[in-house]
Parts: C-alpha cells; sequence; structure tokens
C-alpha cells in the first residue's frame, strides 16, 4: 500500500469535527461570514468547485434541493467519521475540504457558518424559478460550461431577467461579469427597494425563519422546525409535506410519520392530500397499511371537487393491485405452511428423518 492510500484510509476514519478547533466565546458571536468571504475563500471556492465539478462531470440531475441536503448532513454529522458520508455529492465535497482544514485552522462555529454561506448563495438564485438554479449558476461562473453551453446559459439568463425586471448592469452583476462594488455604485441590487432586498443574509439564516417567501427556505431548517412549520401551514404547502413525509419515510422513521399524521389531523381535519401521501410512505414497508390510508383519501374525497372522478378511479384501481398482491402473499404463506406441515410428519421431535429401516425394525419389536 502506498502512502497516499495509507493516509486516505486513515482520514476515512476520522470526523472533520477532528479538523476544526473548540470554538472561543469571541468565536460564536460571529453571526455570518457576509463581506468576510475573502477570509474564508480557501474553504468556500472548494465548496463551489466540488459542486460544479459533480453537477458537470457526473450528475447532469442534480438539483439545489440535493446540494442543500448534502450541506445540511456535512453540518449536522460533521462529527461523524468521513466514511459516514455515503452520497457521492457529500463525499466529494468532505473530501475537497480536508487539505484546507488541514493547512488552515478553522473554529467549529466558522464551519458551519460557511456551509451556511454556501445554503444562503442557494437561496438567491431560488428567484430563477430553476431547480437546478444555483448549481447551472456556479457551473457557468467557474467555467465548466463550453463555449456553446456558456452562451445558451446567458441566454436563458438574460431572457428571464428581462421578464424580471433587471437590467443590463444587474445582469453582469448577477452572471459575475462585473466588480461588486463597481456594480453597487451604480445601483444597490440588496439595497432598499433592489431586486433582492428579501434575501438578505440576516433573514436567511435568523431563527425565525420560515418559508414563506422561498420554498428553499425550508429545507434550511432544523427537523423540528420543520415539524412545527408544516402542523400550522401544511395545507398551504403540499408538495413540502409531501417530501417531508417521504424523506421520514427513507429513513424508516414511521413513529415520528404516525405523530405528525396525529397531530396534523387534530388541527386540519379530513386534509385528504395527507392520507394519500402517507399511503404512498407505506407502500414499500406495509401494503395493508397504505390500503387503509387510500381508503380514508377516498371517504374524504367523496364530495370533492378537488379531487378529480379519475383520480378516484386511478386510486381505487391501485388499491386492487395492493389487495390483490397481499392476497397471493397471504395464499403463498398458506401454501409454505402447508407444505412445511407435511415435511413435519416424517420427521422425529429432534429433527432427524425416520429412516426406512428404523421403521421396520420398530414395527418387527
Amino acid at each position: 500500500m502506498n502512502p497516499d492510500e495509507n493516509n486516505e484510509l486513515i482520514e476515512e476514519d476520522l470526523s472533520l469535527s477532528e479538523f476544526l478547533v473548540p470554538d472561543t466565546p469571541e468565536i460564536k458571536e460571529i453571526k455570518s461570514i457576509y463581506n468576510k468571504e475573502y477570509e474564508y475563500s480557501d474553504y468556500l471556492s472548494e465548496i463551489e468547485f466540488s459542486i460544479a465539478d459533480y453537477y458537470y462531470n457526473a450528475n447532469r440531475k442534480v438539483t439545489d434541493k440535493d446540494v442543500i441536503r448534502a450541506l445540511k448532513n456535512i453540518k449536522e454529522n460533521r462529527d461523524k467519521p468521513i466514511n459516514f458520508f455515503e452520497k457521492p455529492l457529500e463525499k466529494e465535497i468532505v473530501k475537497s475540504l480536508l487539505e484546507p482544514l488541514e493547512e488552515n485552522l478553522l473554529y467549529d462555529h466558522e464551519f458551519t457558518l460557511v456551509l451556511d454561506y454556501v445554503l444562503w448563495s442557494i437561496d438567491n438564485r431560488s428567484w430563477l424559478e430553476d431547480k437546478q438554479a444555483y448549481v447551472k449558476w456556479i457551473t457557468y461562473v467557474l467555467d465548466f460550461f463550453s463555449e456553446a453551453e456558456e452562451k445558451k446559459y446567458e441566454s436563458k439568463f438574460k431572457r428571464f431577467a428581462r421578464k424580471m425586471g433587471i437590467s443590463g448592469a444587474q445582469v453582469d452583476m448577477l452572471l459575475m461579469k462585473k466588480e461588486a462594488e463597481d456594480f453597487f455604485d451604480e445601483d444597490d441590487i440588496f439595497g432598499e427597494g433592489g431586486l433582492l432586498e428579501e434575501l438578505a443574509l440576516e433573514d436567511i439564516l435568523e431563527e425565525d425563519r420560515v418559508a414563506d417567501d422561498l420554498e428553499t427556505g425550508f429545507f434550511l431548517m432544523t427537523e423540528d422546525e420543520k415539524f412545527d412549520f408544516l402542523l400550522d401551514k401544511g395545507p398551504d404547502y403540499v408538495e413540502l409535506v409531501q417530501d417531508y413525509v417521504m424523506g421520514l419515510a427513507e429513513k424508516e422513521e414511521f413513529e415520528k410519520i404516525q405523530d405528525f399524521y396525529k397531530k396534523f389531523n387534530e388541527k386540519h381535519e379530513d386534509f385528504f392530500p395527507l392520507h394519500f401521501i402517507v399511503g404512498s410512505a407505506y407502500l414499500n414497508s406495509d401494503p395493508a397499511q397504505a390500503i387503509s390510508y387510500f381508503e380514508k383519501t377516498l371517504k374524504a374525497t367523496e364530495n370533492s371537487e378537488e379531487f378529480p372522478p379519475e383520480m378516484r378511479e386511478e386510486l381505487k384501481r391501485n388499491m386492487d393491485l395492493l389487495t390483490s398482491l397481499l392476497l397471493e402473499e397471504a395464499t403463498e404463506k398458506v401454501e409454505e405452511k402447508a407444505t412445511e406441515s407435511k415435511k413435519g410428519k416424517k420427521t422425529c421431535k429432534s429433527g432427524k428423518k425416520i429412516s426406512k429401516k428404523s421403521f421396520e425394525n420398530k414395527a418387527d419389536s
């Protein structure tokens, strides 16, 4: 084994936290690295490059939400061994940070602020109404695109910007074609009355943030914040409810799904989308449970104009299919039990088969 491979194995057993310095009271007072980006450029550049490289060379389908999940997972599990991170994008980001963290000391709190800054940057691109707004933008800015791809991106970006009433100078700034200080002298896009006034970093990262303005804001919340937010405003954010419940199902946190379902129904009685979503969450793990929730969906939508007849028919067909699959499974179990029972008649209590010779000897005696 060469030294590089050996070092890599050693690093895999370490956690990111072991590369970080314990916080001091002064460090904990820092609220953001906004306007201090240069001081943290070693880390920011590695994260940004990893995202762009992964999108351009590995997975053109990766979305901003995928990046958000990866960054949040890294932030929340920085005390876990590096090999804890299994998803390709997470691996790329984590490994890219090891060298700068070894070379330049960084406090734990500063590390979380660096990740928060990238999350904020993603949020600041969500006005583009593209699921890949940030990943495409950072790929463009870091010159990964070919000349043809770059022109296509600029054309699409400018076309959308015109619809939003953004000036040419603002577009240059957003495309990083102009120095920030020059742009701000002309027209402060983040200032009072500016296009992105509502997206100030302090608003994105403050403790009582909500997802009213941007869907991305939801993914910046803690798990408890998500739970409470959806309990209160879930009917207005059905897609977020679906993402949340299905995410819990992926992690097999069915007790939490039940807790959410019970409390949600107490507050929003017979909200049929939740019945359907929870039923879908149980499809793979418990088809019988899934059917029960689909039945609740049908019952709750009997007189609802919001649930088209064709959807009801499709749901019934799915329920019939699930029922038939369950019946087949039950039949197979009965047949298996019957087969085992027949085999059992030819065995002793010890489990050994009775030989023909033993049977004949017993008969002679």
